[in-house]
């Protein structure tokens, strides 16, 4: 099921008290596997599953953390095979020369997480 709103077509995931603070969770979005991460009481990152690194399905299991980047706080997970460290907003790899980690668009839409659809 998807909704449209203001010309975006919203693909509602969950509820933001199905997600745990600190805590990633997969799911299977419209054929494909995204780790969906809530790194704080109201911030969400949705990025794919799938390691850039070893395609590994791992990322919803990676460590959440955090680093400073010019003054300002960027939430991040580390792939738990190879400890490469992903920013969640942008995918870049902050450790290791690698290919970027996919992100998603999220919105949270009458009290539901949503992605951006394609």
């Amino acid at each position: 099921m998807s909704i449209t709103v203001l010309e975006h077509t919203l693909v509602p995931v969950c509820g933001p008290e199905d997600l745990e603070i600190g805590w990633g969770e997969a799911a299977w979005i419209d054929g494909e596997q995204i780790a969906l991460f809530r790194t704080g009481v109201e911030e969400y990152f949705a990025v794919s599953h799938h390691c850039p690194g070893s395609e590994a399905k791992v990322m919803a299991r990676g460590i959440v953390g955090d680093t400073t980047i010019d003054g300002t706080r960027v939430a991040t997970v580390a792939c738990p095979l190879h400890k490469e460290v992903y920013r969640l907003d942008t995918g870049h790899c902050l450790n290791a020369d690698t290919a970027p980690l996919p992100v998603h668009p999220v919105v949270v839409h009458e009290g539901r997480i949503c992605l951006e659809g394609k």
